[in-house]
């Protein structure tokens, strides 16, 4: 699962808390609406990690995909090849 996935996940997975605490009685509600702040606070701290990261990383994430699809390509030719040996295959 990638991050963006996992963050919208945890958003809604806040929203539904907050949805429930409205619906519980006082003591529940203030008790939730404590976790539910401390999970904002994680979750915040999480996509700032995140940006962070893609912001220092971006040049190096984009050859690193260059790279990935390259050999990628390479992989499907030499699977390719495999399933064409035998009698008068030909390198690709």
């Amino acid at each position: 699962m990638d991050t963006e996935k996992l963050l919208k996940e945890i958003r809604e997975k806040i929203d539904e808390l907050v949805e429930k605490a409205k619906e519980a009685g006082a003591e529940a509600r203030e008790e939730m609406e404590d976790v539910i702040e401390d999970l904002k606070k994680q979750r915040d701290k999480l996509e700032d990690k995140l940006q962070d990261f893609k912001t220092k990383n971006e040049p190096k994430f984009e050859e690193a995909k260059f790279h990935l699809r390259k050999a990628a390509e390479e992989l499907e030719q030499a699977v390719k090849k495999m399933f064409r040996k035998g009698p008068g295959a030909t390198e690709v």
